[in-house]
């Protein structure tokens, strides 16, 4: 890790982004009560749904990118070995950090395909199962409070 204290700005970007999780997360976990078939029919469910995910698994890549420079000095290769050097650097464990990776790639789908191309199954299946966005959520929060980025934000 590098030495010097989390850079404001870099933090100012997590907690935002934290925020981004949270939200969407509130807003899916509103809709894990629709019916596979009412999901299936109603493409503005599906349309919420489906944006949520990007947005909220953009804003966990981006919490990650910044982490892992600031711990190894240069950005991941890629979305998915975002996740998996955050493992590496001790923030998530091997099963959330894989999880996480298997989110970015879900990400990359839903974000360049469109209309009868997504697979509406996949995407239920996965707004039914939210728990590796909050365990994410919760590592990053406990890692930074370990480092004392969090004091660092309280005292601004």
């Amino acid at each position: 890790m590098r030495d010097e204290g989390f850079p404001q700005d870099k933090l100012n970007r997590i907690l935002t982004a934290i925020e981004t999780l949270e939200t969407s997360l509130g807003v899916l976990a509103e809709k894990q009560s629709v019916s596979r078939d009412t999901y299936d029919q109603d493409s503005d469910t599906r349309d919420i749904v489906e944006r949520r995910f990007v947005k909220m698994t953009e804003a966990c890549i981006d919490i990650g990118e910044e982490l892992v420079k600031h711990h190894q000095g240069e950005p991941p290769k890629s979305n998915p070995a975002t996740m998996r050097e955050l493992e590496d650097i001790g923030i998530l464990p091997s099963t959330v950090a894989e999880e996480m990776a298997q989110a970015a790639r879900f990400r990359n789908v839903l974000s360049h395909t469109y209309g009868d191309i997504i697979d509406n199954h996949v995407v239920y299946n996965a707004l039914q199962d939210l728990e590796r966005y909050r365990l994410f959520a919760e590592y990053v929060g406990t890692h930074l409070d370990s480092i004392g980025a969090l004091d660092e934000a309280d005292a601004e």
